[in-house]
């Protein structure tokens, strides 16, 4: 219990990288506004325990996020069902540095600057095997966002007010 106290308390203050990968199973995640530099997004293939998925990539480079929830479902284990965990960050203090997203969706309002788009994704070195297409954004501000993360990564992260939460039946941010 000290060891995950520690290693959760080092990732909320950033001092600790995070990487959440599941097994083939998405993450729900919803945030009220989101700032971000330096995005690029294309479509690739993502390994998981449960094979190959199709997925956005999705590199911001700065995040700023305000009210954060990240659910996912556990289903069917013994004695209790369905139980789902909640991750939680309320307010608007949550940032992340070279957060890399695998998606299988993304959805909600969104404002952008100095957009490219139909950049060969493998000159920009996020990329490898077959080329693709991609777009890359300067800056943008989306609101009431919603993605279903099949992956994350980030080199650093600043979580104040985390809240790690279950709940003994399906449900979702």
């Amino acid at each position: 219990m000290i060891g995950v106290t520690i290693i959760g308390g080092g990732i909320a203050t950033g001092q600790l990288p995070m990487n959440l990968a599941l097994s083939g199973q998405t993450f729900t995640g919803t945030v009220s506004a989101v700032g971000a530099q330096g995005i690029t997004v294309y479509p690739r293939a993502v390994s998981t325990a449960a094979g190959e998925m199709p997925s956005i990539a999705v590199k911001i480079d700065q995040a700023q996020l305000s009210d954060v929830c990240l659910s996912t479902v556990a289903r069917g284990l013994p004695l209790l069902g369905d139980v789902t965990l909640f991750a939680r960050v309320p307010g608007d203090s949550t940032t992340a540095e070279s957060l890399i997203l695998d998606v299988a969706s993304v959805g909600g309002s969104l404002t952008v600057a100095d957009v490219r788009l139909g950049l060969d994704a493998s000159a920009l070195g996020e990329v490898t095997g077959s080329q693709t297409s991609a777009v890359q954004v300067g800056e943008s501000w989306a609101s009431t966002t919603t993605i279903d993360i099949i992956s994350l990564t980030a080199a650093g992260a600043s979580l104040q007010g985390l809240a790690v939460t279950v709940e003994g039946r399906e449900a979702s941010c």
